[in-house]
This record gives structure tokens, sequence and C-alpha cells, in this order.
């Protein structure tokens, strides 16, 4: 009995020997593979500091145990760390989960990946990652390789990794077609395949893999149709395939996916009509069948979709009106109906949509007035965009005390009156674009309360009076677009709300986050004149710019101007401005173009104006500019257009060269300027006269003495009888020619002193020094002869 006992005791110690010794062994493998992979990577940040053998690897940073010690995960995640991904990391035995993401990690992935024994979560999302998919463990279960730079096609093997339940390969280089293989990936619940290069239709067997929820195939190069045989994966709730190729129509089946929530089918080449099927689906929140070629009505059936948020179906060729169904959708936040073929009004049952926050009815037929409700029906509304309509009427009291509005545009169409002063009670605007109505009265002053506004546009309307700010301490302060060309505008400049544009002032100061404006569903665009270029452009948060064109503005440009050191654009052109250019305006370092022609500027071009080093668009032309064009930097860049209708301009680019004092001389043929004297033009001048001074006289005497000799008897023939006008008539040659030689007399005398008289004083220093020059002899004496024998 003893002698049992001893054996067992034995044993058991025997066992807890090499379960020890097995442990130590595994803890030695264990380390010497930890070290090998941090030896592969660079942590500038320090946070791997304590990986060294004195410290149990329990206790190492991003490291994780299992209740025997054994390293079980490897957390890394935003660490700044780079290099490249050791293969010992693979051949941890006990390993479950590896998460480098959003790090700087290169090169590619080790095959040993495909022996991993018990790794189930491997994410190396958002790295610089290259090479091609390896083959994965049968083990895993979330695979996630998002934003990298693999590249190559999709492995056919990928269906043997038959416990996926997410696949995330979007957002690399992958090319081909989407392997049919993946459908055997029968766990799989995740698929996002998007933002690659794919190619080919959408596997019809996707539709086997019935516990996928969410598919993510958007912005590939997929052509083809959409599968009627999706309708089978009943469980789909999310369906990306938005920024393809697919064409045809839009499924009819797709309405008996009950648990679908987000549609998103945007930019593709869909056509046809909006299926009424599209009703079934009562737990849409978000469709979004925008920029493709759908067409008809939208269907009142759309009142069905009950828990609808999000209705984007703009760029289409939808026609007829807006549903007043939209009004039954409790929850919509936004519509965007922009660039279709809608006509009609505006239905005022859209004003019960409480919850909505942006509508976008831009760039269709729609015509009548705008309904007063819009202005206060939702405390929630920020974007109200009516632009490139027919609405007519003005422009109502509408916005209330607890006006949210963002974005206001109702440019392009053909309202008139004035704006309502209830405007100011909207103080988030950022926005504010009623160009291209028919507005008059005065420049509405109360607007630079607004604290947030950011861009203001009131071209091309019939706005007049002068423009100057009131009692406002800091007007506009954030204002950074101000556009009022084409209206009617007078006096001078507004110097006062110049000197406060803040914003325009240290843009600088802002421009850590250069970015669009956008809501999350609405990009801000504008219409302006750039670079002499009437265009449409996204707006960016640095984009700065003033146009005064185009309206009655007079006085000179004021020095306040150069302070505006942030501004991009300036056009003042098309007024009655005059003075200098201040020189102040070389401060505007940032300005990439500028145009001040048609006005009545005067003096020479600032030399102040080569500090524009981005300057790309120039007009001074039609002013009254002189002296020299600046040389060098941009302005080496600019043509002869540039400065047209400026007669007094010289240099580079015109034809007509200065002289050392900065005045212009004529070309080498013989119109040259002189300098301090008089030019040869002004004296050839004086040579003129003289020779019709004396040409005159001469000419004068000899034809009066002739004349008066043969004075012919002129008699009234209104008191004649008509025998005796009749014998006149015999007399009247005779007299007529008598009184004709004295002319030809007087001209042939007139000639003879004219040229005489001329060429001595041209020759001769009577009249001040000349410099002779070939050929104007001969074109002096000429005129002068011609104009001696006139006078005579």
């Amino acid at each position: 009995m003893l002698n049992k006992t001893a054996k067992s005791h034995s044993l058991f110690s025997m066992f807890m020997f090499l379960l020890v010794l097995n442990f130590s062994l595994s803890q030695v493998d264990e380390l010497k593979l930890l070290l090998s992979f941090k030896s592969s990577i660079n942590d500038p940040s320090g946070f791997l500091s304590n990986w060294n053998p004195p410290t149990p690897l329990c206790l190492w940073h991003g490291i994780s145990c299992n209740n025997f010690s054994r390293v079980k995960v490897i957390d890394l995640a935003e660490k700044n760390i780079s290099g490249t991904i050791s293969s010992s990391v693979f051949l941890l035995s006990k390993m479950d989960t590896i998460n480098l993401s959003k790090n700087k990690l290169s090169g590619e992935i080790s095959s040993e990946l495909v022996f991993s024994s018990s790794l189930r979560y491997l994410n190396l999302s958002h790295n610089y990652l290259t090479g091609v998919i390896s083959n994965c463990s049968i083990l895993l279960e979330i695979l996630d390789l998002e934003d990298n730079m693999f590249s190559g096609k999709i492995p056919p093997q990928i269906g043997v990794c038959s416990n996926l339940k997410v696949l995330n390969l979007g957002g690399n280089y992958l090319v081909g077609r989407i392997p049919s293989s993946i459908s055997n990936i029968r766990s799989l619940q995740i698929l996002i395949l998007a933002a690659n290069d794919l190619i080919g239709q959408i596997p019809c067997a996707l539709s086997k893999m019935k516990t996928l929820k969410r598919i993510h195939l958007g912005y590939n190069n997929l052509s083809g149709e959409i599968p009627q045989e999706l309708v089978d994966i009943v469980s789909l709730n999310y369906l990306d395939l938005a920024f393809n190729n697919l064409s045809g129509q839009i499924p009819t089946s797709l309405g008996n996916l009950s648990n679908l929530q987000y549609l998103y089918l945007f930019n593709n080449k869909l056509t046809g009509l909006l299926p009424r099927s599209i009703s079934g689906l009562k737990k849409l929140i978000e469709l979004d069948l925008s920029q493709n070629y759908l067409f008809g009505e939208i269907p009142e059936l759309i009142s069905e979709l009950q828990s609808l948020e999000i209705l984007h179906l703009f760029s289409n060729d939808f026609t007829g009106k807006i549903p007043n169904s939209l009004a039954s959708l409790p929850r919509l936040q936004v519509v965007s109906f922009l660039s279709n073929s809608l006509t009609g009004e505006i239905p005022s049952s859209i004003c019960n949509i409480s919850s909505i926050e942006v509508l976008d009815l831009a760039d269709n037929y729609l015509s009548g007035i705008i309904p007063p409700c819009l202005g206060n029906f939702s405390k929630y509304l920020t974007i109200l965009d009516l632009q490139m309509n027919s609405f007519h009427g003005t422009i109502l009291e509408m916005f209330g005390e607890d006006c949210r509005l963002r974005n206001l545009n109702f440019n392009d169409n053909k309202l008139q009156g004035s704006l309502p002063r209830s405007l100011a009670n909207c103080r988030n605007l950022e926005m504010m674009d009623i160009g291209g109505n028919k507005l008059n009265g005065t420049f509405p002053y109360w607007l630079e309360t607004l604290p947030e506004l950011q861009v203001l546009v009131l071209r091309s309307n019939k706005l007049r009076g002068v423009l100057q700010s009131y009692k406002t301490i800091h007007p506009f302060p954030k204002l950074r677009i101000l556009d009022l060309a084409n209206n009617e505008f007078t006096g001078p400049l507004p110097k006062g709300i110049i000197k406060n544009m803040k914003a325009i002032m240290n843009l600088s100061e802002q421009q850590s986050s250069l970015q669009y404006m956008h809501d999350r569903y609405y990009t801000y665009y504008l219409s302006l004149t750039v670079k002499g270029f009437y265009i449409e452009l996204p707006l960016l948060t640095t984009f700065t710019s003033m146009d005064l064109s185009n309206n009655n503005f007079h006085g000179e440009i004021p020095n306040v101007i150069g302070k505006l050191s942030s501004l991009r654009g300036l056009n003042l052109s098309h007024n009655s401005l005059n003075g200098h250019i201040p020189m102040s305006m070389g401060n505007l370092t940032s300005l990439e173009w500028l145009d001040l022609s048609s006005n009545k500027l005067t003096g020479q071009i600032p030399d102040q104006l080569k500090d524009m080093t981005f300057l790309a668009f120039l007009n001074l032309s039609y002013n009254q500019l002189t002296g020299p064009i600046p040389q060098g930097k941009q302005f080496s860049t600019f043509e002869n257009g540039s400065y047209k209708g400026n007669l007094a301009l010289c240099d580079f680019p015109l034809s007509k060269s200065c002289n050392n004092n900065g005045r212009k001389q004529s070309s080498p043929s013989f119109l040259k300027e002189a300098d301090d004297s008089e030019t040869k033009i002004s004296f050839g001048w004086k040579v003129v006269l003289t020779g019709y001074g004396c040409g005159l006289i001469v000419g004068v005497i000899i034809g009066y003495v002739t004349f008066r000799n043969g004075e012919p008897k002129c008699k009234d023939k209104r008191q004649q009888p008509p025998s005796a006008i009749l014998e006149e008539a015999d007399e009247l040659e005779t007299e007529s020619s008598f009184s004709w030689k004295g002319v030809l007399i007087g001209y042939g005398c007139g000639l003879i002193f004219g040229v005489v008289i001329g060429y001595v004083a041209l020759k001769t220093d009577i009249l001040g020094p000349v410099r002779a020059e070939p050929g104007i002899d001969f074109i002096i004496l000429s005129v002068m002869a011609l104009l001696g024998c006139t006078g005579c």
C-alpha cells in the first residue's frame, strides 16, 4: 500500500516537473518570438520600452495573457509604430487576437499566417501594407485589412476561411472579379470589398450567404444588373452598391428585403421608374438613388417608409410634382431633389415635416411663391436651397427668432422686393446667396450684425444706394466672400466694411484645417467670377474673394484694402473709380486674381504689385494708366490684354518701350517719345502751324485782290422776273470762273510759301533744337503744305 502511495506521489511530482518545464520552455519561446517581432518595428513614442526580459511578459505594454500566463492578445493600435510585421508573431501558439491597426506598418504579410493554430481576430487596417492577400487560417473569424495598399486579385482560396464572420478588404488596390468561392463562407455576416478596382458582375452566388447582414461593394467598377437573387438574403440590413457602372432597372424584388435599413445605389447608370415595391422597405432609414437616370414621378407610396430619415433622389430626371405624402414621414430629416425636372409649386403640406434639417429643391422647374411657412416650420432646419427655379414674388417676413438656418440659397429665381429684416434672426447663418433675382432697395446693412456670416452673395439684382457700414461696431466679423456685382450701387467703395473684415486679414491663423464647408448630407457650392470666368465650385473654408464689379462706385480705392492679406480674388472692374492704384495693394500676397479694368484709374502701376507672387490673372485694361509696366516675377507672365486701352503705358509685354526716365518712346519707325524736351511730334506740329499761318496770310491777300478786281454784282433773284434771271445765267459762267482763278492763285502761293517757310524752320534752330531723322522731313512738309494751301 505504501509502495503504491509512494509511486503515485512520484508520478505526480514527475508530471508537475514536466508541466513546469514545459511552461518555462514555452515562456522562453514566446519571449524570443516577441523580441523578434519588436526588432522589426520602430517605436518613436517608446510605447514598447518595457519589452525587456526582466519584466514578465504579461506585464508588457499591449500584451494580455490567458489564465496560464500564455500570450493571448497583442493590441498596439494607434501607437505610431512603423516597420514590418515579423512572421514570428503568427507562431505564438495561444495567440487569439492581434490588433496593429492605424499605424505606419509596411511590407507584406507573412505566409505563416495560414499556419496560426489559434488566431481568431486579425486587424491590420489603416497601414501601408503591400503585396497580395494571403490565405488565412481556418479558425480566423475576423479579418480586417482595410485601407492598405494590397494589390492583385482576391484569392479563390478565400472560401476556405469557413469560420469568417467579418471580411474587410476595402480601400486597397484589388483588381479582377469577385470570386464566387466567397459564397462558401456561410457564416459571413459582414462583407466589405468597397473602394477597390474590382470589375465584372455581382456574383449571384452571394445569395447563398444567408447570414449576411451588410454588403459593401461601392466605389468599384462593377457592371451589369443588380442580381434579383439578392432578395434571398433575408437578414440583409445594409446594401451599398454605389459608385459603380451598374445598369438596368432597380429590381422590384428589393422591396422584399424587409430588414433593409440602408440602401445606397447612387452614382450608377440605373434607369427606369422608381419601383412601387420599394414601399415594402418598412425599416428603411436611408435611401440614396441619386446620380442615375431614373425618371417618372416620385410615387406617393413613399409615405409607407415610416422609418425614413434620409431621402436622396437628386441628379435624376424625375418629373411631376413634389409628393404631398412626404408630410406623413415623421422622422424625415434630409430631402434632396436637386437637379431633376420637377414642376409646380412647393406643397404647403411640406411644412408639416417638423423634423427636417436639409431641404434641397434646387435646379428644377418649380414655380409660384415661396411658402411663408418655410422660414419657421422646423426648428431643426439648417439648409434651405431653392436656387435655379422660377419662384417669384417677395420674400416674406418668415424667419422666426428660433431660426437655425446655416445656408440660405435663393439664387437665380425671379424674386422681387427687398430682403426681409427677419433674416437678422438667423444668427447661425453662414452663407446667404440671393443673387440673380430682381431685388431692389438699398443694401441690407442690418446683415452686418450676423456673427457667423461667411458668404454673402447679392450679385445681379437691382440694389442701389451708397454702401456703408452703419451702427455696428464690428460689422461682418467672419465675412470672407462678398459678391455685390452687377447692381446699381453708387458712392465710394465701402471703406467702413473693408477695414472690419477681420476674417480676410488673418485667415492664416485658421488654416490648420483646410476643408470644404459642408453639412453632414450637403456640400456648399457657390458660383463666382474667378479669373475672368463665372464658374461653380465647392466651397473651401479658406476661400476668400470680393467682387464689387459692374456698379457705379466712384472715388479712389482706399488704402485700407491692403490689410486684406488673405484675400485670394478682387474684382472692382466696370465702375468709375479714379486716382492711383494704392501701393498698399502689394500687401495682398495671397491674391490670385485682380481685375480693375474699365475704370478711370491714373498714374503708374505700383512696383509693389510684384510682391503678389500667387497672382495668376491680372486685368488693368481700359483705364488711364501711364508709365512703365513693372517687370519680373508674376508680371512676366501677363500678356497685352491685361493692359489694353491704356495708351500711355509702355514696356513689356507692349511693343512700346520706355526711356531711362520712364517715359514712352515711339517705335523704331519714326514715332519715338522724347525726354523732358518737346517731342518730335509736337515740334513737327510747330512747323506745320508755321507753314499753315504763312500760307493762310499770303493766300488770303492774293485771293482777296483778284476777287476784288472782278467782283460779281449779286442781286436778289426773288425780286427779279423770270426773264431777268435767265438773262443773268449767261453772265454767271464768266464771273464765277474769274473768282475761281483768284482762289487757284491763292492756293498756289500758299503751297509755295508753306513749303519754303516750313523747310527753313525745320532745317534751322529757329523753333528750338531738332534731332533730324530720315523720312520725317518729307512727311511733315507734306502735311504742312497741304494745311497751308487749305488755309489759303
